[in-house]
């Protein structure tokens, strides 16, 4: 898990971003914020395990007397409006990891500014 959190945090560049702003996160700040992307991205995996499981049954019982229904059917479906509810949330979490790490990044120059 370590290896994919890591992996997009380097995709997004959130840290560059800030320090071509003259902001410098410390070590503290950005261990919170790989502890919140792998969050976010566990909480993704179990609403797309949740939501595969829930589409799929509900889909089997609704279906059953349906003549011509394929079972591959109901799969591809379900897994394509998993992947969608999976990017979905995937995608808040991070945007929501992401202005939280910027905020106390700025919250701690701000501090510093006061104490000097």
């Amino acid at each position: 898990m370590d290896i994919i959190t890591s992996t997009i945090i380097v995709a997004q560049n959130q840290e560059g971003k800030m320090v071509a702003h003259g902001l410098h996160p410390n070590q503290e700040q950005k261990d919170k914020h790989v502890e919140c992307v792998g969050r976010g991205l566990l909480q993704a995996l179990g609403i797309g395990s949740i939501t595969f499981t829930t589409s799929y049954f509900s889909q089997k019982y609704f279906t059953r007397n349906i003549k011509g229904m394929k079972t591959s059917n109901v799969i591809i479906s379900s897994t394509v409006f998993t992947g969608f509810a999976a990017y979905l949330t995937g995608k808040a979490a991070l945007e929501m990891c992401n202005k939280n790490f910027e905020r106390d990044v700025k919250k701690a120059k701000r501090l510093e500014a006061l104490n000097h």
